[in-house]
């Protein structure tokens, strides 16, 4: 049984201003990349725990420069974990934000999905009274059909004969 509901309407205005808002943040780091999965493919691979060793390593570079060869740019090496620690702060910010959208949705469609379905039994039930609705109902059951998700059958003995349909939902 659904426990929550989402009492949430969103005005177009509140749309128009989340998507000027998205483009303004687009615009606002026009340094921003997008990679193809081929480059992605021929980078070195990273992961957040790896952060602490770019950071230890960082440290260390800092306290022995004589370390490095002279043609290692140290100042590439620094600007590039500073903008990585920017780049993840503002990723969480997003990711949370992003969560919320995907959480508010996905409430608003169970819902919607409800309730369409149950108006679906009402229509059917009106039309099965009263007729006139039939080719609403053909085209209903067919887009219900669809949005059913697959039952995994249960394994039955070869033998059993099949179980009476009752409410049939198409």
């Amino acid at each position: 049984m659904n426990d929550y509901h989402l009492a949430m309407s969103i005005t177009q205005a509140e749309v128009d201003t989340t998507l000027a808002t998205i483009k303004t943040l687009n615009s606002s780091m026009p340094s921003l990349i997008e990679l193809t999965p081929d480059q992605r493919k021929s980078m070195p691979h990273y992961s957040d725990k790896e952060l602490g060793f770019i950071q230890k390593t960082q440290q260390i570079v800092d306290q022995h420069p004589e370390v490095l060869p002279a043609n290692f740019n140290k100042e590439d090496m620094r600007r590039d974990i500073d903008t990585l620690q920017k780049l993840d702060t503002i990723l969480y910010a997003l990711v949370v934000l992003t969560g919320k959208f995907q959480d508010s949705r996905f409430a608003a469609a169970s819902q919607s999905i409800s309730q369409a379905r149950t108006a679906y039994q009402f229509i059917k039930t009106h039309n099965q009274l009263t007729g006139g609705l039939e080719d609403a109902v053909a085209d209903l059951s067919k887009q219900y059909a669809h949005s059913k998700p697959a039952k995994v059958a249960a394994a039955a003995p070869a033998t059993a004969s099949p179980a009476p349909h009752l409410g049939s939902v198409s």
